[in-house]
This record gives C-alpha cells, sequence and structure tokens, in this order.
C-alpha cells in the first residue's frame, strides 16, 4: 500500500475533522475521498446531460422511445427496457459514470437524476 505524506496543516485539519465526527483518521480520509470521487462523477453526468441536450435532434431520430447510455458524448448502448441496458452497462463499465436515459418526444422534458442514473420525468 502506498505512503501517502500530508503537509501538517492539511493533516491536523484531518485529524480535527476526525475526531468531530467520532471516526478514525482513515475512516475521514475514504469518506472525504469517496464523496471527492462523487462529486466526478456529478459534473461528468452534468457534462453527459448538455451533450444529449445538444445532440438530442440525432438522438430523437435514431432513439425515440428507446432508452440510450451516453459516456463522452457517444451513445455506447441502447434498448427498448432500461433494465437490460442497465445490467450491460454496469458491465462494461462498472465504475464510471454513464448518462443512461430515455429518448422522449420532447427534448425539454426535465431528467430526473436517479443516483447516476438518469431518466426522463416519470418513467
Amino acid at each position: 500500500m502506498p505512503t501517502i505524506t500530508f503537509e501538517p496543516e492539511l493533516l491536523h485539519r484531518i485529524e480535527q475533522a476526525a475526531q468531530e465526527n467520532q471516526q478514525s483518521v482513515a475512516d475521514t480520509l475514504v469518506e472525504a475521498v469517496q464523496q471527492y470521487l462523487w462529486e466526478l462523477d456529478r459534473k461528468k453526468i452534468s457534462r453527459e446531460s448538455a451533450l444529449y441536450r445538444q445532440k438530442y435532434p440525432e438522438l430523437k431520430s435514431q432513439y425515440l422511445g428507446k432508452y440510450i447510455a451516453m459516456r463522452d458524448g457517444m451513445v455506447v448502448d441502447h434498448a427498448a427496457d432500461f433494465q437490460s441496458l442497465y445490467a450491460r452497462v454496469r458491465e462494461r463499465f462498472p465504475n464510471s459514470p454513464v448518462l443512461m436515459t430515455r429518448v422522449e418526444e420532447e427534448s425539454d422534458k426535465p431528467i430526473v437524476r436517479h443516483g447516476f442514473r438518469f431518466e426522463a420525468n416519470g418513467e
């Protein structure tokens, strides 16, 4: 396991946070890294959502009524039902944020986030 060195001031803040939350320094660091990675994933999904909106006319002509999975602005999979799409995407990209949504008739229909899964509102 690699050794991580912190500047004394940062280490003091980490120890203080651990003490205030009644947890170990290790648990505090794990929680902080998990939160950081979650935030990175959230930003990635936000960018994917913007790309979805930009590409909506093309997506609608190809995938209307189907569920799609977008990663890095590209459709990486699609299916008629969400469950089979989700299973394939999680197998292929187990730890990566991937936008999964149904292509609706209207592009301005709100997208609701469920964890890092996005679906059209009401689905």
